[in-house]
């Protein structure tokens, strides 16, 4: 099918268009969900396009500007859970003629952290000392490393709610200190201390609820959290973000090549997207 551009369209998405061709485009959110889906669907990239526009809202203004203003019908988009709602998740995966897609773990790191994937990379990386035997006990370890960020997590969600464009904590942040993270939370909010902890104690709760086991836990657990210290309490190389970047590389070659995808990205991609689109 030739994709025909109307005039409106802005200058940069005209381009998006013209590189896609007449594969199916799909938008990302950033650089990092980009690396990862084309290599984990490097066998379909002459049928499908993806390209990352910067963030959630770019990925939603030019889905909606694409299907609005041309006549390509062969566009979607994927984004993060961040913090939103099983029923937002539900309704963007069960709507037979929906566009926009929610993962249902919390970011695409999620995906690359399976047990396995990590103890299979942990023990053959520079480390501190990697006495971790099996990939079950692996699992055990990410749980509990799950519960240690709790209350970061939880702050993050209280500062994404208050939508007062507060500073997040980003990902090495001290996360054994509870009382200093409620004290920034705080001050970052310029909220009364008591009140700002009683909603960070009403999102952990939430969250120790999922941490029953993994698939859970990566519902509302940030992987990009997750994953940092990982690396801080497993490796001796410095955490700096090239080698945070090489180890997401090796990760997402390994969840390809010795686990398989999660079904929630096999679903998306190969019965939403690319099955949808070959019975038009």
């Amino acid at each position: 099918m030739t994709t025909r551009i109307i005039n409106q369209l802005s200058p940069e998405l005209t381009t998006i268009l013209f590189e896609a061709g007449n594969r199916k485009l799909v938008l990302l959110e950033g650089k990092d969900d980009l690396e990862v889906f084309e290599e984990w669907f490097k066998e379909d990239l002459n049928e499908i396009y993806f390209h990352a526009p910067g963030g959630c809202s770019n990925v939603e203004t030019f889905l909606k500007e694409t299907l609005e203003k041309s006549t390509k019908g062969e566009v979607y988009g994927i984004i993060d859970r961040d913090f939103r709602t099983d029923e937002e998740v539900n309704a963007s995966l069960s709507d037979n003629s929906a566009h926009l897609f929610i993962l249902r773990r919390y970011a695409i790191e999620n995906y690359l952290l399976e047990p396995f994937a990590v103890w299979e990379e942990l023990r053959i990386y520079p480390s501190k000392s990697f006495k971790v035997f099996d990939s079950s006990i692996m699992e055990k370890n990410l749980l509990k490393l799950c519960e240690d960020l709790k209350t970061l997590i939880a702050a993050n969600w209280v500062i994404h709610e208050a939508s007062t464009g507060a500073k997040y904590f980003q990902e090495g942040y001290i996360m054994s200190d509870r009382a200093n993270i409620i004290q920034q939370s705080a001050k970052r909010l310029n909220l009364d201390l008591a009140k700002v902890e009683q909603k960070i104690v009403e999102k952990e709760v939430i969250i120790q609820s999922k941490l029953d086991r993994i698939d859970n836990a990566y519902q509302v657990i940030d992987g990009k959290h997750l994953l940092h210290q990982i690396l801080y309490q497993y490796t001796s190389e410095p955490k700096t973000k090239i080698r945070v970047e090489h180890f997401r590389r090796l990760l997402t070659r390994t969840v390809k090549e010795k686990i398989g995808l999660h079904t929630d990205i096999v679903w998306i991609i190969k019965q939403r997207i690319l099955s949808e689109s070959a019975k038009r």
